[in-house]
């Protein structure tokens, strides 16, 4: 039981994170600026969620251990 509500809670977890990285990349893509500045923030937020998602699996990985 455990393990089917933790893997519940991931589920979700991941499907906001995906939700959040979208929404936040249309606006990016939408807002009036130049093209450069528009790939940095893509990168520097892509930057921050693989660094989210590593310390976040780290802390599965630790808690199920």
């Amino acid at each position: 039981m455990f393990h089917e509500e933790n893997n519940q809670g991931a589920t979700i977890l991941v499907s906001f994170l995906i939700g959040g990285i979208v929404g936040a990349g249309l606006a990016l893509l939408l807002a009036p600026q130049s093209g450069r500045k528009t790939r940095k923030q893509i990168a520097d937020m892509a930057e921050d969620v693989m660094d989210y998602t590593s310390d976040y699996a780290r802390k599965m990985k630790n808690k199920i251990a």
